[in-house]
């Protein structure tokens, strides 16, 4: 599955693209004459549906540590990042949640920004995308952007991580890995 900002494949011009596959439907947002946000529909069951955009194996570094003060560093600094794990660990999809999803072409585990579209139809295109699921739609897109740009905007104060104890029991190399994953300069405090 894409990376939700990806080049475009199906969408030309102005035009929403898709592709159909037997597990998802994949769907491109325009962004610009280049590129386009990446939009899964996931069926869960025969009523309902994951709403996701795919974030690869971003967080991976940074959860692999979690603790407090690590949290309290996060939410401090990307508050929506904060909000969506702490939705996706108590399965609160309404307002979207990051989560950890089967990457279903190669069947990895990967981060997904996701909501659920509920009672909805897979009988045909016009029913599945009902009022109901371009709402949820709009959702993940929207958060998918939220985090996208908290993530380039904001940097973690080092020296309160520092101060914190966000470094206790986490080696330097593994902060610079992440602080680089994330695109991040330590030095800077």
């Amino acid at each position: 599955m894409r990376y939700f900002l990806d080049k475009r494949k199906t969408a030309i011009g102005d035009e929403i693209g898709s592709k159909i596959t037997h597990t998802y439907i994949e769907i491109e947002f325009p962004v610009d004459d280049d590129s386009s946000y990446v939009i899964y529909v996931i069926p869960r069951n025969q009523n309902s549906a994951f709403v996701a955009t795919c974030w690869d194996h971003t967080f991976d570094k940074l959860v692999s540590n979690l603790d407090e003060d690590t949290f309290e560093m996060i939410a401090e600094t990307w508050p929506t990042l904060a909000a969506l794990l702490y939705n996706g660990v108590k399965q609160l999809y309404r307002q979207g949640a990051l989560i950890v999803l089967e990457d279903l072409d190669d069947g990895e585990n990967k981060w997904f920004v996701a909501s659920i579209a509920g009672n909805i139809s897979f009988s045909s295109f016009k029913d599945l995308f009902n009022e109901r699921m371009q709402e949820v739609t709009q959702l993940v897109l929207a958060r998918t952007i939220q985090l996208s740009r908290e993530l380039n905007e904001n940097q973690p104060n080092m020296l309160n991580a520092i101060s914190n104890g966000f470094m206790k029991g986490v080696g330097t190399a593994v902060l610079a890995g992440v602080a680089s994953f994330l695109g991040i300069d330590p030095s800077d405090a």
